[in-house]
């Protein structure tokens, strides 16, 4: 096997030992989500007609009330799919140690949402909206 082969093997390798490692590492993550949280996928209806796709996430413990925390993002609220959990809920563990009811949500017009995406919507006179 010439130097090229064995490099392309060697790559190969890596990538392969690679996907199986973070694989096992997510598996691993999640189950603490699922242990602790139910998680559902919702269509929200705002006062336009447009639908929203959301990910809620709600505690398992149902004794008492949770606030909740919305994250609306054009990123991705992934992973979509009602049996596929995130690996960590909030901005930081002390929010998914707390339990809070954590509701991700694609914006309008990305990814499973519906609509048209706009980045920065203008306000009616041409400015962004809250500047004067």
């Amino acid at each position: 096997m010439n130097s090229s082969g064995f490099m392309r093997t060697r790559v190969f390798c890596l990538v392969l030992v690679a996907a199986f490692w973070t694989g096992a590492v997510h598996a691993q993550d999640d189950a603490e989500v699922k242990a602790n949280y139910l998680k559902s996928e919702q269509m929200i209806t705002m006062r336009d007609g447009v639908k929203l796709f959301t990910s809620i996430y709600v505690p398992k413990d149902t004794s008492k009330k949770y606030p909740i925390m919305l994250n609306r993002t054009p990123y991705s609220v992934a992973p979509y799919g009602p049996d596929l959990y995130k690996t960590a809920l909030g901005p930081s563990s002390l929010f998914q140690n707390e339990r809070f009811i954590f509701v991700y949500q694609d914006v309008r017009g990305r990814l499973m949402s519906e609509g048209e995406y706009v980045n920065m919507p203008q306000s009616e006179e041409g400015r962004r909206p809250g500047r004067r």
